[in-house]
C-alpha cells in the first residue's frame, strides 16, 4: 500500500509523461485488471467444479482461517440450502397452480405455515438424503 506521499509522486510522474505514453501505462494497468479479473473467474470457476468433500479437504489443507472460510464457501457455490429451499417453493406452488380447477382454489399457505413448514422438512430431508 503506498502512503500518501508516494501516491501524489506516482500520480505526479504520470501526469508528466507524454500522452502517448500516459495512454500506454493506461492501456498496461488495464491490461494488468483484465487478467487478474480472468484469474478470478478460473478460480472461482475451478472451486465450483469440486466436490463438497474437495473443497472441505482444500480448506483443511490450506489452514484457512473463519473468515476466509466462510468467503471460500460462498465462492465455491454453498449457500445453506436456500438453491433447494427456493426450489421447494416454486414447485409447490406450481403444483397448487396446476391442480387447481378453479382459481379460487388456489390457495398456497404462506412460507411460515405450520403445515408447509413440516411437510418441506420431511421432503428437503428426503431430497437431501439422496445427494
Amino acid at each position: 500500500m503506498l502512503t500518501a506521499y508516494e501516491l501524489q509522486e506516482l500520480a505526479q510522474t504520470v501526469a508528466d509523461l507524454p500522452p502517448e505514453q500516459e495512454r500506454a501505462v493506461a492501456d498496461e494497468v488495464a491490461g494488468i485488471r483484465a487478467e487478474r479479473a480472468r484469474q478470478e473467474e478460473g478460480r472461482i470457476a475451478d472451486l465450483r467444479s469440486m466436490t463438497d468433500l474437495q473443497v472441505a479437504v482444500l480448506m483443511d489443507v490450506q489452514g484457512v482461517r473463519r473468515e476466509a472460510a466462510l468467503t471460500l464457501l460462498r465462492e465455491a457455490g454453498f449457500v445453506r440450502g436456500a438453491v433447494i429451499e427456493k426450489a421447494y417453493r416454486e414447485g409447490y406452488e406450481r403444483g397448487a397452480y396446476d391442480h387447481a380447477s378453479d382459481p379460487s382454489e388456489m390457495k398456497v399457505p404462506p412460507v411460515d405455515d405450520p403445515q408447509y413448514v413440516t411437510m418441506r422438512g420431511y421432503d428437503i430431508a428426503d431430497l437431501l438424503k439422496g445427494a
